[in-house]
């Protein structure tokens, strides 16, 4: 898995794309699986890499000097600790999915237009009307793409607050000022009467 984190994203789901269009065609299986190819070695590296930190914590610990067995300890004390964080990479990997989507169909090896509406192909259709001075025709796609992203990327930021314990925002009760007893002037704030 972590050989496929040496190319990038887009050039990694061409190559697959354009290998997978002779055998199965251009079309929606291809791209499924040409993004689920680029993007699931990412939940490996994380969920081991989550799963080797959590094991080493006291109370897995604990729960193996208890004579926890392990299916116990993976269920209940591994399992949903390390699972927290996926659906913050699933909502950030969409984001991202989805303009390897829109290059993948701006290239042509995308979802074809006979199959379904594809934002990427709507793109490159739009590069000759532009030439003519009809510039509304890549806008519109072009904005839906910007938009479903940051909407994605903002879930997911929002996701990422609420289910990380280490920077969810906590409620501080702000003292109340108008009851601290009032010093008179003259006299220095610290000492006593």
């Amino acid at each position: 898995m972590d050989a496929l984190f040496a190319f990038p994203y887009l050039l990694l789901a061409i190559v697959i794309a354009f290998l997978l269009s002779d055998k199965i065609g251009q079309g929606i299986l291809t791209a499924a699986i040409a993004i689920t190819v680029v993007y699931v070695p990412q939940y490996f590296r994380v969920v081991r890499n989550h799963v080797i930190s959590v094991r080493e914590e006291p109370y897995v610990e604990a729960a193996r000097a208890l004579g926890a067995k392990r299916r116990t300890i993976i269920g209940r004390y591994v399992f949903f600790n390390v699972i927290q964080n996926v659906p913050v990479i699933a909502t950030l990997n969409a984001a991202d999915a989805i303009l390897t989507l829109a290059a993948l169909g701006f290239l042509g090896y995308g979802i074809q237009p006979t199959q379904a509406a594809e934002w990427g192909y709507d793109v490159q259709r739009a590069i000759a009307d532009a030439a003519d001075g009809i510039w509304w025709t890549g806008l519109f796609p072009g904005m839906a793409i910007v938009l479903l992203v940051t909407g994605f990327t903002l879930v997911g930021e929002g996701l990422n607050d609420i289910l990380n314990p280490l920077i969810r925002y906590r409620r501080v009760r702000q003292p109340d000022m108008d009851q601290a007893p009032a010093v008179p002037a003259g006299e220095p704030a610290g000492e006593e009467r």
